[in-house]
């Protein structure tokens, strides 16, 4: 007879259990959490770096990769960070007032204002440069090329079914 409580399995789905057991399930879950936290933490020590907050760190440098020739919408900002139109009209209005981010009407669509990082912010990231590379080569030192694209996939996969949990709560809420 067993012994202690052994709880019930909190997945059922074949591929996750390890010899009927999710505890390997369980131990995925902690890690990614734990990451999670590390990854909140690196943020707001970037930002911390060049003055801004950990979100808008986040907000400059993910600008800056998506911005193109011309700006990028702020509708397509947020959703490319997973976040409100308003977080991002929010923090970017703060961000305009420091001098980082520029913002204009879109010539194609008049009802979308189109964000760009300015001179000063391009600076910043500049600046912010090698330090960045330090933590980014330490934090994925032990990733090989392999695992990159696997975690990569998985990812996106976990990300697809998120989505899922979260219109099931929107429903049940």
């Amino acid at each position: 007879m067993k012994r202690g409580y052994h709880p019930p399995l909190t997945i059922t789905r074949r591929a996750l259990l390890v010899r009927g057991s999710d505890v390997e399930f369980r131990r995925l879950i902690y890690r990614m959490l734990m990451v999670e936290e590390r990854l909140r933490h690196v943020r707001a020590f970037l930002g911390r770096r060049i003055g801004l907050t950990g979100p808008q760190y986040t907000l400059l440098i993910t600008l800056a990769y998506l911005q193109g020739a011309s700006g990028i919408p702020v509708r397509s900002l947020a959703r490319n960070l997973r976040v409100s139109s308003a977080f991002i009209t929010s923090e970017s209005r703060r961000l305009v007032e420091r001098g980082l981010l520029a913002k204009r009407s879109n010539p194609h669509d008049s009802r979308s204002t189109l964000l760009t990082v300015t001179a000063s912010g391009r600076r910043r990231i500049e600046q912010l440069v090698p330090e960045l590379r330090i933590v980014n080569n330490a934090f994925f030192a032990h990733v090989s090329a392999q695992s990159f694209r696997h975690a990569k996939r998985f990812l996106d996969q976990l990300l697809a079914g998120s989505e899922q949990v979260l219109a099931y709560m929107s429903k049940h809420a």
